[in-house]
C-alpha cells in the first residue's frame, strides 16, 4: 500500500445570579456530528522536533481550503498501546463529499507530491488506509480551561464494542447524560481543559484498522498527564457507581488496553495563525 506524508496532503488542502445563570448557558451539550478521518503514521530516519517544526511551519504557507476543519496529530505516549509505535493523524471535515473531493484534488497535485517526497523521512502516513468516523465532541474543548499555547494535548482512548442488539443510537443518547455528570462535578474537572469524544467507525472496506472490528472510541483530553490523572480520580469517585452501569447496558470497552498519546494542534480553522511549539508537553 502506498505511503503518503499526510502532512503534505493537508498542507494542499487548507489548512452571582448573573454568574449562575453564565455558567448554565456555557454547560451545554453539544451534539453536532462531524466526518473524521484516521491515518496511520511512522515517523522516519530525521523525525525530530526541528523537522517537525519546520514541515509545520512551511505547511502553513500552503493552506488554502476551508473544508479542512482540524488537523491533529498524535504520537504514543506509552509501549502499551494498541497499536505499538503507530501514531495518528486525525482530520476533521465539513463533510464526507467534502473530504472525497479534497482527496481527488489531492491524488493530481505535483506541490502535494514534492512537499511528499520532501519530507517522507521525518513522517509518512497511510493515506490509501484512512480510517472514516463519525464524531461528536459533547464539551468545547476550553470550557475547564484554554490548552496550552503550545497547542500540546494529553489523551486516552478506549476501544468499545457494542453488546448485541445494541448499536450507535444507544452509544449517542447516552452522551448528554455523561456529559450532565461531567458538569455536575465541575471543580473536579476545573483547570484540566478536560474535554471527551466519541468516534463512531464507518469500517470502511480500505480503512487500515478495519479488521480490528472497533465500533466506537471513546478519547478522553486534558491539558497534562497530571490533569487526566485527576480527572479519572472523580470519574471513579463521583461518576463511576452511576453512569457505568448505564453504559455496560449497551456496550463493553477494553480497560486493559487504553491507548495513550501525546498531541498537538496543527491546524484549527477557527484560528487559522496558529502554530504548534513541539518542544512544549
Amino acid at each position: 500500500m502506498k505511503k503518503l506524508l499526510l502532512i503534505s496532503f493537508v498542507s494542499f488542502l487548507f489548512v452571582g445570579c448573573s454568574t449562575e445563570q453564565d455558567s448554565n448557558q456555557a454547560a451545554t451539550f453539544n451534539g453536532e456530528s462531524i466526518f473524521v478521518e484516521f491515518m496511520p503514521c511512522q515517523a522516519g530516519p530525521d523525525y525530530s522536533v526541528e523537522n517537525m517544526q519546520e514541515m509545520i511551519s512551511e505547511w502553513r504557507s500552503l493552506l488554502t481550503a476551508d473544508d479542512l476543519k482540524g488537523a491533529w496529530g498524535y504520537a504514543p505516549a506509552a509501549e502499551s498501546n494498541a497499536f505499538g509505535n503507530t501514531g495518528w493523524w486525525e482530520l476533521n471535515w465539513s463533510s464526507q463529499d467534502a473530504a472525497n473531493a479534497a482527496w481527488s484534488q489531492w491524488a493530481s497535485n505535483t506541490e502535494a507530491t514534492a512537499w511528499t517526497e520532501k519530507y517522507e523521512s521525518v513522517l509518512s502516513c497511510d493515506a490509501e488506509g484512512r480510517n472514516a468516523l463519525d464524531a461528536i465532541f459533547p464539551v468545547e474543548a476550553d470550557h475547564f480551561g484554554a490548552l496550552p499555547e503550545s497547542g500540546y494535548f494529553y489523551s486516552e482512548f478506549y476501544h468499545c464494542f457494542y453488546n448485541e442488539g445494541s448499536s450507535k443510537a444507544d452509544a449517542v443518547a447516552f452522551l448528554p447524560k455523561y456529559t450532565a455528570g461531567v458538569y455536575e462535578n465541575t471543580d473536579g474537572f476545573d483547570g484540566t481543559s478536560f474535554h471527551y469524544g466519541n468516534y463512531y467507525a464507518q469500517l470502511n472496506e480500505d480503512g487500515s484498522h478495519t479488521e480490528e472490528g472497533i465500533d466506537f472510541l471513546w478519547a478522553s483530553f486534558t491539558n497534562s498527564e497530571a490533569s487526566m490523572v485527576k480527572v479519572n480520580e472523580v470519574f471513579e469517585t463521583n461518576m463511576r457507581s452511576t453512569l457505568f452501569p448505564q453504559f455496560s447496558e449497551f456496550a463493553t470497552c477494553r480497560e486493559d488496553v487504553i491507548d495513550i498519546y501525546h498531541g498537538w494542534t496543527f491546524y484549527n480553522s477557527e484560528q487559522k495563525d496558529f502554530m504548534p511549539d513541539f518542544s512544549s508537553y
